[in-house]
């Protein structure tokens, strides 16, 4: 479900019920609704409970979203990280580089707001499974064409040959899932989200040896 495709009935934040007059009431709505589903999961969430930890009427939420089921698909989906990659991904000089700069960027291990993104995708798979597994592959064909776009980069640059490329990317191949999937599930797998230091690793002693370059450090 994207906010491009919602359903017939699905409301907006500072729809039909006219202007917004706080900008920052949506934003600490939706906070709120993280916040929660993290600490206790979606089963436990009320709309009641998401205007007291936003500290804004009950009213004030129902006027945004018509459900609950509303509120944390957009909740959830705030998540999701920009499409757009930073000049210093692209511009990178070496393969490791590359596969550094996009894991850090697609991770959001810098923002601590994306950081959740795991954490809450776990707390909300059991009870929300829809929305769950849309997010779920929205992010994981993020993350593999992230690293498909350092391959291709690496291709142009002689590091490796486009036989290596296409093996790679050819379906059923285990390799860039294996990445994605500790990427995905960190703090399940390793009981904390991955910092720079820990992307590092990840490509050093992960992906690179998958791919077929030796890591430089």
């Amino acid at each position: 479900m994207t906010r491009s495709t919602l359903p017939a009935g699905r409301q907006r934040p500072s729809g039909a019920f006219g202007p917004v007059r706080d900008e920052t009431r949506n934003t600490r709505i939706i906070e709120a609704v993280l916040d929660l589903i993290a600490e206790s999961g979606y089963a436990d969430l009320t709309m009641a409970a998401v205007a007291a930890r936003a500290e804004v009427a009950k009213a004030t939420v129902y006027r945004r979203w018509a459900s609950r089921e509303d509120l944390v698909a957009d909740a959830l989906e705030s998540l999701m990280l920009p499409v757009a990659v930073p000049a210093e991904v692209t511009a990178a000089g070496t393969l490791r580089e590359d596969l550094i700069a996009t894991l850090i960027h697609s991770s959001a291990c810098l923002q601590p707001h994306g950081r959740r993104f795991s954490a809450v995708l776990a707390a909300a798979t059991a009870s929300h499974p829809q929305i769950a597994d849309t997010l779920r592959e929205r992010y994981i064909a993020g993350q593999r064409e992230g690293i498909a776009a350092c391959l291709h980069r690496a291709q142009e640059r002689g590091e490796i040959t486009a036989d290596r490329v296409e093996l790679l990317l050819a379906p059923g191949r285990l390799e860039i899932a294996a990445v994605v999937g500790v990427t995905v599930l960190q703090q399940e797998l390793l009981g904390a989200v991955l910092d720079v230091d820990g992307m590092a690793r990840l490509v050093d002693q992960v992906l690179l040896p998958l791919v077929g370059g030796a890591p430089t450090a």
